[in-house]
């Protein structure tokens, strides 16, 4: 079938794990919590006893002693490269976290819980697409003007291998990890207990809180793209949509922090 969905449920799905109700709900988030620091936690040791072995236990040292000295010296270009690595093993984990709820959930089955099913784009995906690319334009230079320091939350290094790293964190790793987690598992589940809107404005509100910062500004700006990316899960019934839109997104709102730099 082309479109899956919880009320469309391909054979077999009446059988399968339904989706949790509220209280099973935030469980199962401070279960893809815990599975992330899991998974952050061994990767990092395997890295660090990948370079041990190569290299032997003095390399690794050097190295570490080496990264804390480059992080103190305050260069906001090795500052913004540690930032990016770091945020990229986070949303890894993440996605690795919520991938794996949905599989202890349902099983084969993961796919629905998640939204994670096929979609065909339409005039509607290409129109809210424009739409908010120029209302990002239109936010950016008013939160600049209202913040001039706004300038500074995010940071792309110069060289190249920073600025591949800065697309593969927020080009592909962000939008995939938050949308699996926003509209895949937690609207799937209010969706499915307490229908659209209930679950339209909470998913809404959490990517809000998600964007916080201390100017509260980003978070109010954010919310219209998370309204809209809620309209197109729904629109769509597909968690891959909401991916490719933000994907889009977040390349468009790269391309214009550097060339705010240049």
């Amino acid at each position: 079938m082309d479109h899956a969905t919880l009320d469309e449920a391909p054979v077999g799905w009446p059988d399968a794990p339904r989706p949790f109700g509220p209280l099973g709900l935030l469980f199962s988030l401070a279960g893809i919590a815990a599975i992330s620091l899991v998974a952050l936690a061994a990767g990092a040791g395997l890295v660090v006893l990948g370079d041990v072995l190569l290299f032997g236990w003095a390399h690794w040292r050097d190295a570490f002693n080496g990264g804390m000295d480059m992080l103190r010296s305050g260069r906001r270009g090795d500052q913004a490269s540690a930032a990016l690595l770091v945020g990229s093993a986070v949303y890894l984990a993440a996605i690795l976290g919520t991938w794996a709820m949905a599989r202890l959930r349902a099983g084969k089955g993961w796919r629905l819980l998640l939204g994670w099913t096929p979609f065909a784009i339409d005039r509607t995906f290409w129109g809210l697409l424009r739409a908010s690319v120029i209302y990002q334009l239109g936010a950016s230079f008013l939160i600049a003007y209202i913040h001039p320091q706004a300038k500074d939350w995010v940071s792309i290094p110069d060289s190249p291998a920073g600025l591949a790293m800065a697309c593969l964190m927020i080009v592909v790793l962000a939008p995939l990890a938050e949308e699996l987690l926003f509209r895949g598992w937690i609207y799937t589940a209010l969706r499915w207990r307490f229908g659209f809107a209930p679950a339209l404005l909470t998913t809404a509100a959490l990517f809000a809180l998600a964007h916080w910062e201390a100017t509260h500004l980003y978070a109010l700006a954010i919310l219209p793209i998370a309204l809209v990316l809620g309209y197109l899960r729904e629109r769509t019934g597909s968690a891959r949509a909401t991916t490719l839109f933000h994907m889009i997104y977040n390349f468009c709102g790269l391309a214009l922090s550097f060339l705010g730099k240049v």
